[in-house]
């Protein structure tokens, strides 16, 4: 079945995965945060198309990307999900060892003295991936010749809104990761994350931060009220607030939205999440920055916390879904945060998403299947789905 503009994409497109390994070669993706791997030799795995990869902090500040494999024998060499290593990259199963700066063979004992400095040796680097940070945002192209422009536009974009949280600068740390493998195509994933309608009947517990008219190109005169209220409170702060919704560039979006009155971070209480404030906030604001990224991630940035989030295709049928919660580098938890409490609104939403794409992706694999038609107000829905086809292709 062809593609029709405005409609969901057809089932040949939603599990091609050729198709998307295309993208994935040709566009850059979200793969973590400086706050990820905030200090030398820390590390984050990840996976996409059963690929085993790794972020890795190298010893000169520099984040990388390597093939989390060995080129001995193939062994996984980092077995944690996050972590932070030796000196060298050591692989567990004979001990070859490589550069956290490189990926260079450092050492290869059972193969003698001589084998380093042997061409052999020298080609047997760990295989390396392009990586661009963007105002400490981390993006990976499977391929070798990605387009830039993307990221500097994205950087044009974004920067003014971001950088005064001084991501790029440290001062953060990891409180937690989360991932799971979803029994759901990663396209359904995106397109339900382009979307809140499904969101007053499955997300209640999101929605009681917002007013209800946040979303879903609705307005209300209370919502109108509260976001002019919003806007006087952050235009006084010199604070960017003016949405940029794929007008610019098709590749990311960012918008600034006040939460309910009273409410102090992105917790279901509406208390703070962490006592140590983040980006240069001397009071917890009612408001979260919120960024969306094609083709895999969406993120929220808040006074006292930063909330990522971010899919990547494992198979046709199964995606895997990541999520990190980064606070100030000196919050203490158990003092300043407790883990249930910074991480339990993406924790409960993301969980209730999984059972709604993995229905979705069910439903796409019926012999009835066929895609449905988008309203006005799901125009990110099919921005997503044009821009998807424009460059898979």
């Amino acid at each position: 079945m062809a593609y029709q503009s405005g409609f969901g994409l057809p089932a040949n497109v939603l599990f091609d995965t050729e198709r998307a390994r295309r993208l994935f070669s040709k566009k850059w993706f979200f793969a973590g945060t400086r706050g990820d791997v905030p200090r030398p030799r820390d590390y984050f795995t990840f996976e996409i198309f059963n690929d085993d990869l790794m972020l890795v902090h190298g010893s000169d500040g520099k984040i990388r990307c390597f093939v989390n494999r060995c080129a001995h024998q193939s062994a996984k060499i980092l077995k944690s999900n996050t972590g932070t290593s030796s000196a060298s990259l050591v692989c567990p199963n004979h001990q070859w060892s490589y550069s956290l700066d490189s990926g260079a063979l450092r050492g290869a004992a059972i193969m003698g003295a001589d084998f380093i400095k042997s061409d052999l040796g020298s080609s047997s680097a760990l295989h390396s991936l392009p990586v661009r940070e963007v105002a400490g945002l981390l993006f990976v192209c499977l391929g070798e010749q990605a387009d830039d422009s993307d990221m500097t536009e994205i950087e044009s974009i974004l920067g003014p809104y971001i950088d005064d949280f001084g991501l790029a600068k440290g001062g953060y740390k990891l409180a937690h990761h989360y991932r799971e493998i979803v029994p759901a195509n990663w396209l359904q994933v995106m397109v339900n994350n382009r979307e809140c309608f499904h969101c007053q009947l499955n997300h209640k517990g999101l929605l009681n931060l917002f007013d209800p008219s946040s979303f879903n190109a609705m307005s209300s005169p209370g919502y109108e009220a509260l976001f002019a209220a919003a806007v006087q409170r952050w235009e006084s702060l010199d604070l960017p607030w003016k949405e940029q919704a794929f007008n610019l560039n098709d590749s990311c979006r960012v918008a600034r939205y006040p939460l309910k009155d009273g409410f102090k971070s992105i917790t279901f209480d509406g208390q703070y999440a962490s006592k140590k404030l983040i980006g240069g906030w001397q009071d917890y604001d009612a408001s979260t920055l919120s960024i969306w990224l094609n083709p895999n991630a969406w993120v929220h940035f808040v006074s006292d916390h930063i909330a990522t989030n971010w899919v990547l295709p494992i198979d046709e049928k199964t995606s895997m879904m990541y999520s990190s919660w980064i606070v100030h580098e000196d919050a203490v938890e158990g003092e300043d945060y407790d883990l249930d409490h910074l991480t339990e609104v993406w924790r409960v939403t993301n969980a209730e998403d999984v059972h709604l794409c993995n229905s979705m992706t069910r439903g796409a694999m019926s012999s009835y299947y066929k895609p449905g038609p988008f309203a006005d107000a799901e125009q990110f829905c099919k921005q997503f789905c044009d821009w998807y086809m424009k460059y898979s292709g």
